[in-house]
C-alpha cells in the first residue's frame, strides 16, 4: 500500500472541505462527551466515515450524513455492539500485554467501516473480515498510524491550535486507508484460483 498516495489524496480531497469536516468531528465530539452519548459515538462516527467517502470520492460535504444511521435502528445497534465487543476484545489484550492489544488494535481497526458498508453483514463476520483485510497488513498500519506523530506533537506545541487543522486530515487519511485496503482486497479476491 503506497502510505503517501492514501495521506495526499485525503490532503487534496479536503480543499474547500476542511472546515465543515472539522465541524462535523467537533459537533460528534461535543455529543459523544458524556456517559449517555458514548452510546451514539459509534453511530456519529459511522455517519462521518460516510461524509468522508463523499468528500474522497466527490469532493463534497454534506453534514446530514452524520444521522444516517439514525434511520435504521437494526444498523445502529449493531455498529454500538460492534464498538462495544471491540473494545472488549482490545481491552483485554491490553490487559493481557501491551502488544496484544496493539495486534488486536490492528486486526479489527477495519470493523466499523466494514459494518458502516453493509448492514447486512453480521458482528461476528465484520471481525472476521477486518482479520481476513488486515492480513499482511497489519505492520503497514502501524508505520501509518506513526507517520502521523509529528503533527501529533505539533499540536501539543501549539497547545492544540495545529489539531483545527491535522485532525480532519488524519481522519480523512484513517478512512482512506480503508478504502485502498478495501480495493485490494477486491483484487485479490478476483484473481482466479490456479
Amino acid at each position: 500500500m503506497n502510505r503517501q498516495e492514501i495521506k495526499l489524496e485525503a490532503k487534496t480531497t479536503l480543499v474547500g472541505n476542511r472546515l465543515m469536516f472539522l465541524l462535523a468531528i467537533i459537533v460528534i465530539s461535543v455529543a459523544t462527551g458524556t456517559g449517555v452519548g458514548s452510546l451514539i459515538a459509534p453511530v456519529l462516527s459511522a455517519g462521518l466515515f460516510l461524509i468522508g467517502k463523499l468528500i474522497l470520492f466527490e469532493k463534497k460535504f454534506n453534514f446530514e450524513l452524520i444521522f444516517e444511521f439514525f434511520k435504521d435502528l437494526n444498523h445502529a445497534i449493531k455498529l454500538v455492539g460492534a464498538a462495544f465487543l471491540s473494545a472488549i476484545i482490545i481491552g483485554i489484550g491490553y490487559i493481557l500485554f501491551i502488544i496484544p492489544g496493539i495486534y488486536l488494535q490492528l486486526q479489527y481497526s477495519q470493523v466499523m467501516y466494514i459494518i458502516a458498508e453493509d448492514k447486512e453483514i453480521g458482528i461476528w463476520d465484520a471481525f472476521k473480515k477486518s482479520a481476513e483485510m488486515m492480513d499482511g497488513y497489519k505492520w503497514d498500519l502501524f508505520v501509518f498510524y506513526l507517520s502521523f506523530i509529528g503533527h501529533y506533537l505539533l499540536g501539543i506545541i501549539t497547545a492544540g491550535i495545529y489539531f483545527l487543522y491535522a485532525i480532519p486530515y488524519i481522519t480523512l487519511s484513517k478512512m482512506n486507508y480503508y478504502v485502498h485496503l478495501k480495493k485490494k482486497d477486491v483484487v485479490i479476491q478476483e484473481i482466479p484460483s490456479v
